[in-house]
């Protein structure tokens, strides 16, 4: 049996049109699958939820995802007492990518300021040590001139 020119098209035209309902339904229920786990609507997001291409949504969905985006970034959550905004899993790499290298460097700093205060510490002792060795030597030497002697050579140096 032959089709004619009319059939197939019609037939090529409700095809499409299945497709099109599928891919909105799709994307509808990425938009709403979003909200139930309160992650942030973004173009990116809904495609990869609704396996549909950005274009698919540039074209078509446009006016509805840029709604979604502002009303999602206006909603915050509560993450150990402080308000935040909701983030896509791309910002949360990030920022969390950002944490980690500030926490490297902050852990570089504070080994090096344990180092510079275990040098100062021992500079400190040594300089406690002569303090002492000179406290030592004026004691000598006041007790002897208040004695009426003459003072006697010091002991000596212990460096």
């Amino acid at each position: 049996m032959t089709m004619g020119p009319d059939l197939r098209i019609a037939t090529l035209n409700d095809a499409r049109s299945r497709r099109s309902a599928e891919k909105r339904a799709a994307v509808e229920d990425a938009i709403m699958r979003l909200r139930e786990t309160k992650q942030v609507v973004t173009f990116v997001s809904v495609a990869r939820e609704a396996k549909v291409s950005r274009q698919y949504l540039y074209n078509n969905f446009v006016d509805e995802i840029g709604e979604e985006r502002v009303e999602t970034r206006a909603e915050t959550e509560v993450i150990n007492g402080k308000k935040v905004p909701l983030r896509t899993p791309e910002e949360y790499r990030h920022i969390e990518a950002a944490l980690r290298n500030k926490i490297d460097r902050l852990e570089t700093e504070l080994r090096d300021a344990r180092a510079e205060k275990a040098k100062a510490d021992r500079t400190a002792e040594r300089e406690r040590g002569k303090a002492e060795h000179w406290h030592q030597l004026y004691t000598v030497v006041l007790t002897r001139v208040s004695a009426g002697n003459a003072p006697a050579p010091p002991p000596p140096a212990e460096d």
